[in-house]
This record gives C-alpha cells, sequence and structure tokens, in this order.
C-alpha cells in the first residue's frame, strides 16, 4: 500500500466541533440533535448537526476516537477535500436512513454511523494489502456480529452511553452499507490508483 498516512483534518475538524458542542446548553441541543423534524420539512439543519452531539464525553470519545483512527487511512488516500465533501453528502444521507428505518426513534446524537462509514471506507483502502484482508474480514465480521446482537436487543453498547438512551443500531447499518460503497470504489482502485498520491 503506497498511500503514507496523513494529517486527517477534515475529521479532525469534525471532532473539534464535537467536542466544543459538549459544551452547549441544554435549548440549543434540542434544535441541533436530530430528531424527526426534518421529515415534515422543518429543522433541516438537523441532518447534518445531529451527527456534532452526543451524550457525554465518553460518547463523544468514543465515537471521535474511532472516527479519526478511520479517517487517518482515508483522508491519506482521498484527500481531505474529498473526505470533507463526502461528509457534506453523507450526514443527511445517514439521518434519512435513519429517520425512515428507526421509526421509534425520537433523537438521535452522535459521530458513529459516520464512524462505521469511515471505517468500512478505510477497510477498501486496506484491503489492496493483501497480508491486511484476514484482519480486515476479522473486524468486519466483528461488526456484523455486535449490529446482530443491537438489533436482536442485546446490551452491546460499547459508547457509554447514558442510563435511558439506547443504541440506533439502523444508523449503524446505514453507516456500513455507505461505507461499503465507498471501499468497493477504493479497493478496485489499487494500490497505484488515482487517490494514492493526493495530498492536501
Amino acid at each position: 500500500m503506497n498511500t503514507h498516512l496523513r494529517w486527517p483534518s477534515a475529521s479532525l475538524a469534525i471532532a473539534a466541533i464535537s467536542l466544543a458542542a459538549i459544551a452547549l446548553p441544554d435549548a440549543w441541543v434540542t434544535k441541533f440533535e436530530l430528531t424527526r423534524a426534518p421529515l415534515a420539512g422543518a429543522a433541516l439543519w438537523q441532518l447534518w448537526s445531529g451527527h456534532l452531539l452526543h451524550f457525554g464525553t465518553a460518547h463523544a470519545l468514543t465515537d471521535l476516537v474511532t472516527l479519526i483512527t478511520a479517517a487517518a487511512i482515508v483522508e491519506s488516500a482521498l484527500g481531505s477535500r474529498r473526505v470533507s465533501l463526502l461528509y457534506c453528502v453523507a450526514a443527511p444521507v445517514l439521518s434519512l436512513a435513519t429517520l425512515l428505518t428507526a421509526s421509534a426513534l425520537t433523537a438521535y446524537r452522535g459521530a458513529s454511523a459516520l464512524a462505521v462509514m469511515m471505517g468500512f471506507a478505510a477497510a477498501g483502502v486496506l484491503w489492496r494489502e493483501a497480508r491486511l484482508r484476514a484482519p480486515v474480514v476479522l473486524l468486519i465480521t466483528a461488526f456484523a456480529a455486535k449490529l446482530a446482537g443491537d438489533a436482536l436487543g442485546s446490551a452491546t453498547d460499547l459508547a457509554g452511553l447514558p442510563a435511558g438512551v439506547a443504541v440506533v443500531w439502523q444508523a449503524h447499518a446505514a453507516g456500513a452499507l455507505l461505507g461499503a460503497g465507498i471501499a468497493l470504489r477504493l479497493a478496485r482502485e489499487g494500490s497505484a490508483g488515482r487517490y494514492g498520491m493526493i495530498s492536501t
């Protein structure tokens, strides 16, 4: 794999905003968390802002460490400008997919769907290296098992969510599907793909 890791500036910007948002007063949080309002054509900004809010510091750190770890691989392959565009396009797609498939959802906060998307995209980059394919398959299998557990109602929360807040597995599934599409594209590009030498 010829891509060298570079500073994931786009993802670090998201992390910085998300960490700063922890200090927002509750009145602001309720305006920016993802609710069902966008389905009625209201508060459309929530399709983006919901991914920047979290249920506390532990939740934020879990999501953001995962996001940045994967992004260090993906941004090195695609460049930060393309990843910034990807976030802008993916956020509302993931939000709408979550709202449409999680009928009981009243409010969503978290960068976990974006983190899952980036994790799968990173898998596409790593797949170019034959010796890394077994670990990639192992990680995807572990994710699939956790997703299945969440869908079946098992208590598999790893993000330190407060009592009364459930994992929205539909958001993770949407992130996985979107990320898998990106991964297939990146894997096909190969180690000599046209994105391998981009710098930002």
